[in-house]
């Protein structure tokens, strides 16, 4: 996940190449992609903020499509994640 001032997120908005880090930028700068429009008219900083909101709301959907959260949910579990310990753990 990506938090407000990532250094990542400020990266993937640049139009400048910055080596093999634009292997690990490629889904944020998929998320501009798929949201340019909605970038339009708002300065650098707004920018930045919408895309770390729109990156995590991608992620948190890419997070929920793997098999291992399916099969949990299948199960009739549930799924917590803390972010202080970066820990997702099942609740019973």
């Amino acid at each position: 996940m990506w938090s407000y001032g990532c250094g990542g997120i400020k990266a993937a908005l640049e139009n400048q190449e910055h080596g093999l880090i634009d292997n690990w930028l490629r889904h944020v700068k998929d998320v501009i992609r798929f949201n340019a429009r909605l970038f339009e008219g708002f300065e650098h900083d707004r920018k930045l903020g919408l895309l770390c909101e729109f990156n995590v709301k991608e992620q948190v959907k890419n997070i929920c499509n793997t098999t291992v959260v399916k099969n949990v949910w299948k199960q009739g579990k549930t799924l917590l994640y803390t972010a202080a310990s970066t820990v997702l753990k099942m609740v019973f």
